[in-house]
């Protein structure tokens, strides 16, 4: 059926789509959607043709239609960008265990032209010389007791979109304290933003996998694969654990050696608070860590032997912020697609959150371990020599 509106700017579309002179409209209409094909044109009058939904008739939708198409002076134009408006942009991983901490912040706009063209331009994304006033401030029991005003430098980033070589950021020093709480406070041309975040509390291994001096063992004595069992107690303000480990070796060409290391995610746990003292642990499994390295290790063949280096343990530890934001951003797995917006930066955008890191060095195999490194079902051939 034909809808004849009298010149008219809609002001609520959901989504559109263009074909040479068709723009192809979808409005909400009480809880459907209608598809509104409009032929962009010349004369005063614009024609709107609407594919109602089995059972609907052309009452409702007319009714419905009002709350959605607002009469008003004549301008045939569609203008779907938005009045200029600059949108400030955070993103900092306060870490106890850094002596320097780094604060991203810029600038985003909707403008009328392509954006890949804005984001070449350095200006379009980064605040310029006394645009941006910023400090850290550190708090305890609610009382401002430190501040620390955020410096700009320029370091390189990998190529890509942006603007580059060389990007800006904020920084300040610092030494961490783990029972405060920091808050950034910044002003960027008028607009003030502001978050702040606890800091994740020292990581805890427990076990025999915190002795340098015992050795992994992933072969048992009755010829069998066998695992090890990664212990920890949770830290305060700790939510999320990432537990991964870095085979270490050397790659002998010639007379040289070259030091080479991949490191393979073990699994992520999550704790059921933030307040630490939670025992947690993760399976280590010996099978699945030989067959890793006899995949990654034998990419160079003008290696005429590798020398076992060692296993790091790591733990990487995330804030319930950054927990939070990396579960909504994670791989979709259901039917549902749209994923919840996230920040904690308070008329801004982006995240302020903490992390922590912790590693453990196991230098040693145990003695039924060796033989499967060296002559192994996966890694025989590698040239693997043990010499510790």
């Amino acid at each position: 059926e034909n809808v004849t509106v009298p010149q008219c700017r809609l002001t609520h579309i959901s989504e559109y789509s263009r074909s040479g002179s068709w723009l192809t409209l979808t409005v909400p209409i009480g809880f459907h959607t209608s598809t509104l094909p409009w032929r962009v044109p010349t004369a005063p009058r614009l024609i709107f043709a609407a594919h109602l939904p089995p059972n609907m008739s052309l009452r409702p939708f007319l009714l419905a239609g009002i709350a959605v198409v607002v009469l008003s002076s004549c301008n045939q134009d569609l203008d779907i960008t938005a009045p200029y408006k600059e949108n400030t942009i955070v993103y900092a991983l306060l870490d106890k265990d850094s002596a320097i901490q780094y604060v991203k912040i810029n600038k985003a706009f909707l403008g009328p032209d392509n954006a890949f063209i804005y984001a070449q331009v350095p200006d379009s994304t980064e605040y310029q010389d006394g645009q941006l006033q910023a400090e850290i401030q550190e708090v305890m029991n609610g009382t401002v007791v430190n501040t620390y005003a955020l410096r700009d430098t320029l370091l390189p980033h990998d190529p890509g979109t942006f603007a580059g070589p060389m990007h800006k950021l904020y920084y300040f020093n610092a030494v961490l304290d783990a029972s405060a709480t920091y808050r950034l406070e910044a002003t960027a041309k008028g607009n003030h933003v502001s978050a702040e975040t606890p800091i994740v509390g020292e990581i805890q291994p427990s076990g025999t996998i915190i002795s340098p001096a015992q050795p992994l063992n992933f072969r048992s004595v009755f010829n069998t694969y066998a695992n090890q069992t990664i212990k920890w107690t949770s830290s305060v303000n700790g939510k999320r654990y990432e537990i991964s480990y870095r085979f270490n070796w050397d790659d002998v060409v010639g007379t040289d050696t070259i030091p080479r290391s991949f490191t393979r995610s073990i699994g992520t746990y999550v704790a059921n608070g933030t307040g630490g003292g939670e025992n947690m642990e993760a399976p280590f499994q010996g099978e699945s860590f030989f067959e890793t390295v006899g995949q990654l290790t034998g990419d160079n063949p003008a290696a005429t032997s590798r020398i076992y280096r060692g296993v790091d343990i790591i733990w990487a530890v995330a804030g319930p912020d950054l927990h939070l934001y990396l579960q909504l951003n994670s791989p979709i797995s259901g039917l549902v697609e749209d994923r919840p917006s996230y920040t904690n930066v308070a008329n801004g955008f982006g995240l302020f959150t903490t992390r922590r890191f912790r590693e453990i060095h196991k230098a040693y195999l145990g003695s039924t371990t060796v033989p499967e490194l060296l002559e192994g079902q996966y890694t025989v051939g590698l040239g693997f020599v043990y010499v510790y």
